[in-house]
C-alpha cells in the first residue's frame, strides 16, 4: 500500500492472510494502515521471502494544516534514518521521477532521490502523483521505478 487509500482499494484487505506492507499518504489518518492489517514501514524495514522492504511515507508540505506532510529539510533528516532495502515503498516520488515540479503538492523530494541514488534499491514503488504516460520514469540508475495507483501485480525477480 502506497498511501492515499481509497475504500474500494482496501475493502476485504483485512481478511487477506498474506504479508501486507505499506506507508501512509498525505491523505491518510494515523491508524489507516492498521485498520486493514497493513504493517507501516515508514522509516523501517522488514523482510518477506528473502526480500528486504523499507518505507518512506507522506508528501512534500503544501498546506499549513496538512497531515503527513514534510518540508525538504525534514525529508533530509528522515532519509538519514531510512534503512537500506531491496524494495523501497514510498508515497511521494523522488525529485525528477514521475513528479510535477511546478505543483507544490506533487513535486518530488531531492533528499529521497539522493537516498535512492546512494543506496540503489532494486525497486522503487511509489504513488501520490499522476504521471503522464509519455514522460513516465521507469528507471533511476539501476533502480526500477513503478508508479502504483490502486493495485498492480509485480514480480520482484
Amino acid at each position: 500500500m502506497l498511501g492515499d487509500l481509497e475504500p474500494a482499494w482496501t475493502e476485504g484487505l483485512a481478511d487477506v492472510t498474506l504479508p501486507k506492507l505499506g506507508v501512509r499518504g498525505n491523505h491518510d489518518a494515523p491508524g489507516a494502515l492498521d485498520a486493514v492489517g497493513v504493517e507501516d514501514l515508514h522509516l523501517r524495514a522488514t523482510g518477506v521471502g528473502g526480500v528486504r522492504f523499507a518505507g518512506f511515507g507522506g508528501s512534500p508540505r503544501y498546506s499549513i494544516a496538512g497531515g503527513n506532510q514534510w518540508t525538504e529539510d525534514e525529508a533530509k533528516a528522515m532519509v538519514a534514518q531510512l534503512p537500506e532495502a531491496d524494495v523501497l515503498l514510498a508515497h511521494a516520488p523522488p525529485s525528477g521521477v514521475n513528479d510535477d515540479p511546478g505543483d507544490r503538492a506533487h513535486r518530488g523530494s531531492p533528499a529521497l532521490r539522493a537516498w535512492v541514488e546512494a543506496h540503489q534499491p532494486g525497486w522503487l514503488l511509489h504513488g501520490h502523483t499522476l504521471p503522464d504516460p509519455a514522460r513516465a520514469v521507469h528507471q533511476l540508475g539501476p533502480t526500477r521505478v513503478v508508479h502504483v495507483r490502486g493495485a498492480r501485480p509485480l514480480e520482484l525477480g
